[in-house]
Parts: structure tokens; sequence; C-alpha cells
């Protein structure tokens, strides 16, 4: 792509629109890491509980924890991020308004790339704790008849992690929706020095009665 052709692409879309769609790229490729290289740490060299077999009514159900060094989940949760970093493009541009936005829309996908993901892993069923390190401790559960149980896995566990902590994303991925959708109603408002690509505004901006709403 020549930097001519470079230079109107940027102009003709919104660094919002780069941070929302670079999940199709990171969802997959954080799998992948997370699922290829996010291995757990051996419960007995940790020295920690691994697993407890109950038996009910001629069932057995088998709870077994595993543990995840939280560095790595994070460094595997966040290469992906990287793909955000391309927004920086966006500096290119003259225009303020644009800048402003290429601000706004960074901070919002460093968040849901480096911050939220382990958040949302730390709110869900998998404890966080230090004991010769930082760990994820996760439970999975298995039950079955006695003899034919079906025991969790280290992969069932990774997965568990994995959803968590795409649900963490997703929620960001809503809040960045939004916030595009209010940038311009809220520049207009309070910063209308700063035009927008598109040339000037026609008219001062209305009278607001309320959140977001004008008349």
């Amino acid at each position: 792509m020549s930097q001519e052709r470079l230079l109107h692409w940027l102009r003709t879309r919104s660094p919002f629109v780069w941070v929302l769609v670079t999940p199709i790229v990171t969802l997959p490729l954080s799998a992948l890491l997370l699922l290829t290289l996010g291995g757990e740490h051996e419960a007995a060299a940790l020295g920690l509980p691994q697993n407890e077999l109950c038996r009910f009514d001629g069932l057995l159900a088998q709870t077994c924890t595993y543990y995840f060094d939280f560095w790595r989940t994070w460094l595997l949760l966040a290469i992906p991020g990287a793909f955000n970093l391309l927004v920086l493009l966006w500096a290119l541009h003259r225009n303020g308004y644009v800048r402003v936005a290429l601000g706004v829309a960074l901070v919002l996908g460093l968040v849901r790339s480096l911050v939220v993901p382990m958040a949302a892993i730390g709110i869900s069923h998998f404890a966080l704790f230090s004991e010769g390190g930082l760990y994820f401790q996760g439970e999975v559960i298995a039950g079955g008849g006695v003899g034919d149980i079906d025991p969790p896995s280290a992969e069932r566990a990774l997965r568990q992690l994995l959803t968590a902590a795409w649900i963490g994303g997703g929620v960001a991925w809503v809040v960045t929706l939004v916030v595009w959708q209010v940038y311009e109603p809220l520049m207009a408002r309070y910063w209308r020095t700063l035009e927008p690509p598109w040339g000037p505004r026609p008219e001062e901006p209305k009278r607001w009665t309320g959140f977001l709403h004008r008349r």
C-alpha cells in the first residue's frame, strides 16, 4: 500500500474502528497461544492440593485443582493485543479531532488487552494466590459411575480460563463501541475548537436536557 493510499484510508476511517475489529485476529490467536503454551504447574511441586474424590449414592465426583502461572497467562493473552498498537498509524493524521480519538481508542485497546482479561479471570471461579509465586487456581469437577468417571483435565481448565478472559474482553468491546458512538456528541458539546475531518459542524449543539439527549 502506497503512502498516499494509506493516508487516504486513515482519513476515511475512525481509529475506534480498528480497535473494534482487532478481535477478529486477537481471539483465535489468544486461544492458540494459551492452549499450546499455557501449561499448568504441578501441584505436587508447589506443595498444594491437586485432587479429591467424593462418593455419594453410587456415583463418584472428582475435583481436580490446576495451577497456572499468572505472568505467563498475562503474557500469552497480552501478545495478541499488540495488533491494537497499529492504531498509532492514525498519528499520521493532521486533524486534532482524530488524534484525540486516537488517544482514547489506544487507551481502550490497551486496557482491554492488558488489564481486562486478567481482571475477568480473577473475578471468575479462578482464585489468585501467591505461594512461591503468583498463580491462578482453578477447580474442575467431573462425575460418573464408580469405575467409569470422566476425569477433568488441564485442557478443560485452560478453556474455562480462556472463556473468562473472553467474556471480560467482550464487555470491554461493548464499552469501546459505546465510547465511539458518544465521542462526536461529547466533542461537539465540550471541544468545538477541534473540527471533525468531514468539515466544520453546521450549527451549535442544541440544549442538553439529560444524559446524551439534546433538543
